[in-house]
């Protein structure tokens, strides 16, 4: 039986928690360092790609967000963590 609430995505939630928050909040999965770069930059660099051609779900159309990444200091040599917030000064 299909179901007629869509289902929301990992990124859609987290997005949706940091619209909550306000503040910086750390994605809650480790990535490598190189993934974690791309993402960051994918999420910095989002509002300039049109709509139809966003990398992740969650980010609605007209939203700038800032996003870092950095080692992540409980994990091992090989674990970065991205940290986003909406840039509310629009």
């Amino acid at each position: 039986m299909a179901s007629d609430t869509p289902r929301n995505s990992f990124w859609a939630r987290t997005f949706a928690h940091a619209r909550r928050d306000g503040g910086w909040i750390r994605v809650p999965r480790l990535y490598t360092k190189s993934s974690a770069q791309q993402i960051a930059s994918d999420i910095c660099n989002a509002h300039s790609r049109d709509e139809k051609k966003f990398r992740m779900r969650g980010i609605l159309p007209g939203e700038r967000w800032h996003a870092r990444w950095e080692w992540h200091a409980d994990g091992m040599p090989s674990d970065f963590s991205v940290w986003i917030r909406l840039d509310d000064t629009e």
